[in-house]
């Protein structure tokens, strides 16, 4: 089954949500959002480039639901709605067809039953031609940092993925997004943005490019940075379709996004943002607790990921008289060995207290050179990757 079809479901009844899940069974990735504000179904509706919608019915205000379908149904011809209920009435279902729904899944019905029936939906409703982020193209542009371990200083090493890959690709539009960010600082740099992402989740109507260059001035030449840490309100689950919609409309704006996950906020982004990402970077010491801890989180978050999102693991601190060897934590954590970094402490130390970028400290880092020979070769493995998945393709159509 293809995974680039998300579903998204409106629904408030959280045993809806739990009997859809569990119905699913992995067969699609779906998205939630709540009834409450039919511009925000809209944004995710666009954001997901979803083909269908299930919208579940309050019994004591089926009317809600309706218009939902009606709005929905009005707004693209291609996309199928159905609805979506605990018990149906004749009535009910008369209604929810006249409003343009195709179907109306009863929420007891056979698993089976169920993922053939939208199974079929899929099959019949064209592919659009523009589906924006949800291309495997869009989903190159971001690249999630995070770390089974607080200790793990995710943030310098992502400040420093993204001045590696704006040397690397100076004419690439990218962004850094900080979620350990302070109230002065976004990663360990001097900036202060007038906007964040809090404030854009609050006013997702205002984000477009204008805003974009006005608000978040260019730190370097096509690089701009913005701080994304969250209030505990906007890290709530019910939460997660204004994240996933931002960060759809950033990756418009983009060529590619860098973000800093701090391990605390981990779970939340993943499962958000997840099927946006093309990589995820899990950097680690080499401490054998760390990388079982990686493992756990890794397995738990494999359902949140696209299919063809690579992961990939970092050592950082990194000695090579040290123990255990490589190849046993890259084993323990169960993905691929990216490399390592050494501790390199007095740069990193001037760096972060000066508040500079380490390719601007007066000596020549070992940690940044190993750096970008790091993600030279990651690069040139990526596309000996894409090379081997064209050629794969041009023969299964030869």
């Amino acid at each position: 089954m293809n995974r680039d079809d998300i579903l998204v479901c409106v629904a408030d009844d959280i045993g809806i949500r739990t009997w859809l899940e569990r119905t699913l069974d992995g067969m699609w990735p779906v998205e939630f959002v709540a009834s409450s504000d039919l511009s925000r179904v809209s944004r995710l509706v666009e954001a997901t480039g979803s083909r269908f919608v299930m919208v579940a019915a309050d019994e004591n205000d089926a009317e809600k639901a309706l218009r939902i379908i009606s709005a929905l149904t009005k707004s693209r011809n291609d996309l199928a709605v159905v609805s979506l209920t605990r018990r149906v009435s004749q009535d009910f279902l008369l209604r929810s067809m006249r409003a343009g729904a195709r179907d109306c899944f009863i929420a007891s019905s056979d698993g089976e039953e169920i993922r053939t029936r939208i199974q079929q939906f899929l099959h019949v409703s064209p592919e659009r031609a523009t589906t924006g982020t949800r291309t495997s193209e869009g989903r190159k542009k971001i690249t999630l940092v995070t770390s089974s371990s607080a200790v793990v200083d995710t943030r310098f090493f992502a400040q420093n993925l993204a001045f590696t890959t704006n040397k690397l690709f100076p004419d690439a539009r990218i962004l850094a997004l900080d979620t350990s960010a302070t109230d002065r600082h976004a990663f360990y740099l001097d900036s202060n943005n007038r906007v964040t992402l809090e404030s854009l989740l609050q006013n997702p109507e205002s984000l477009d490019q204008a805003m974009i260059e006005t608000a978040l001035e260019e730190y370097a030449p096509n690089l701009r940075l913005l701080s994304g840490k969250l209030s505990p309100e906007a890290l709530s689950d019910d939460r997660n379709a204004d994240l996933f919609i931002a960060v759809s409309q950033l990756m418009s704006m983009f060529d590619h996004i860098v973000v800093n996950v701090d391990p605390v906020v981990a779970d939340f982004w993943i499962s958000a943002v997840g099927l946006h990402a093309k990589d995820l970077v899990v950097v680690i010491q080499p401490i054998v607790e760390q990388a079982h801890e990686a493992r756990r989180q890794l397995d738990g978050w494999r359902e949140h990921l696209a299919r063809d999102c690579r992961k990939s693991l970092v050592l950082d601190c990194y000695e090579k008289k040290g123990s255990p060897a490589i190849g046993e934590i890259e084993r323990a954590v169960g993905i691929d060995y990216m490399g390592s970094l050494p501790l390199d402490w007095n740069n990193r130390l001037m760096s972060i207290n000066a508040g500079l970028p380490l390719h601007k400290l007066p000596q020549r880092s070992p940690y940044q050179k190993q750096l970008e020979a790091l993600l030279k070769r990651y690069g040139a493995d990526e596309n000996r990757n894409d090379q081997v998945a064209v050629r794969r393709k041009l023969l299964r159509i030869g």
